[in-house]
């Protein structure tokens, strides 16, 4: 089951010049692949084109994501000839190519044709722990030509090389691996992470999230700790469908302060609008926004801010409505970890147990390092249904030994999202019996 994805444009067929009406029309054609349609720009050397009597652009839909976009000059002159550059854009990125109109070797542009790859991701931003989690590793693969100028960014904010953040790019064949590296993590580097690969052709972006549960993550060793959103916001609506409720988990020393925000102007507490924060762990805690009688113009975007005095955090949310009055929450739900994993041992089985929560039903894969883990007489995979968007997951291993310590990875996928959850295993063999295993402390974390 695949996950719809947004993507930057590229080319699949780069522009191409062909003649009509006897060489008095000429028309600039090219392909490309892009979500959400791009936005098209022409320009002749630097100057951007407008359509007029002699000018005429085009963008036709050919496929599934896939753009036929064309340019049409009229009754040509020579003073058309030059270097032609489209630009199509969209919101994960852009891509540039060109093609030089020359009727003579005198009309030969200053600037060079613009030849190579724009960059597109090979390989989405994947998150890897080490270190019993105290260390992340972001990482991707880009395809580019020349070298891309990769930038990385937490929260809208750019990340740059210190003591705690490495930033590398390493040429790989005909593509490039990225890595933002992340030591001594702690719950203050969760959030939305954002990186950008850019060249002379074009740029395209990809984004990640790094999501917490509520205990789980360590907290900075320094006094005072800056709000911070754990995880991604979530949307709750009454039966009858009048009653919304927004939720967002964040953690922040001392208490912060939340205010809600419907566009620009801020939520005030009345008989529509009820507003709370309650301590869901230590130095955690659940903010809510209640909207009754809920109405159309209640859709739009919606975003809780988190205050105290060592910083400010912010999450966004959209609320959108239906044709009918009625607001459009998703049928589904993404899946997501709402408690960590567990792991214990009875007997000679080794049991380790994820609660999830997800609709449609999801697909589940157990991995130990990067090795998918199939049923076998040792190793028994089980999913039991709690209720409709609950389930438990869990994987057995018969007479484990230290060669089933490691990293193992619960990933859940549905039309709505990826989740996953991290149990790093460590075994400790007593001296008295060293046939026997015994479980040490595991480290869990969970991305989506």
């Amino acid at each position: 089951m695949g996950v719809a994805e947004d993507f930057a444009p590229s080319f699949t067929q780069k522009p191409q010049l062909r003649q009509e009406d006897d060489g008095n029309k000429l028309i600039f054609e090219c392909q490309l692949l892009a979500a959400p349609k791009p936005e098209i720009q022409w320009f002749r050397s630097e100057e951007q084109l407008s359509e007029d009597s002699r000018t005429n652009f085009r963008i036709q839909s050919i496929g599934t994501n896939k753009y036929l976009v064309v340019l049409e000059l009229d009754d040509v002159v020579e003073t058309d000839a030059g270097l032609y550059k489209v630009k199509a854009k969209n919101t994960m990125g852009e891509v540039a190519a060109s093609i030089n109109l020359n009727f003579s070797p005198m009309d030969e542009p200053k600037e060079k044709q613009i030849d190579g790859l724009a960059p597109t991701f090979a390989k989405k931003p994947a998150i890897r722990q080490e270190e019993d989690g105290k260390r992340l590793l972001f990482e991707c693969r880009i395809q580019a030509d020349p070298r891309p100028v990769v930038s990385w960014f937490h929260n809208n904010n750019p990340v740059s090389e210190g003591p705690r953040h490495k930033l590398r790019i390493e040429k790989d064949g005909h593509s490039y691996f990225a890595t933002l590296e992340i030591k001594n993590v702690t719950v203050e580097d969760a959030g939305k992470y954002k990186v950008t690969a850019k060249n002379d052709l074009g740029e395209s972006n990809a984004t990640i999230s790094l999501n917490f549960d509520s205990d789980e993550a360590p907290l900075p060793e320094k006094e005072g700790i800056k709000p911070t959103f754990t995880e991604r916001p979530i949307i709750r609506q009454s039966e009858d469908g009048l009653k919304i409720t927004f939720e967002c988990r964040c953690v922040g020393d001392p208490k912060p302060e939340i205010q809600w925000f419907h566009g620009k102007e801020e939520i005030k507490t009345n008989s529509r609008y009820t507003m709370t924060i309650e301590v869901d762990e230590v130095l955690y805690y659940l903010a809510r926004l209640e909207i009754n009688n809920v109405k159309k113009n209640d859709g739009g975007e919606y975003k809780a801010v988190a205050k105290n005095v060592y910083g400010t955090a912010t999450a966004y949310i959209n609320l959108d409505f239906e044709s009918t009055e009625k607001p459009k929450i998703p049928e589904g739900r993404a899946p997501r970890f709402p408690k960590k994993p567990t792991i214990r041992q009875e007997g000679d089985v080794l049991i380790m147990e994820c609660l999830l929560e997800a609709y449609p039903d999801p697909d589940i894969s157990w991995f130990q390092s990067e090795k998918s883990i199939a049923d076998s007489p040792r190793e028994r995979m089980l999913r039991k249904n709690i209720s409709k968007e609950l389930y438990l997951l869990t994987l057995e291993i018969q007479n484990p030994t230290r060669q089933d310590g490691g990293l193992y990875r619960c990933n859940a996928l549905n039309e709505y999202g990826e989740c996953n959850a991290n149990i790093l295993l460590n075994f400790q063999v007593p001296s008295c019996h060293p046939t026997c295993c015994h479980l040490r402390p595991v480290s869990v974390c969970y991305f989506a």
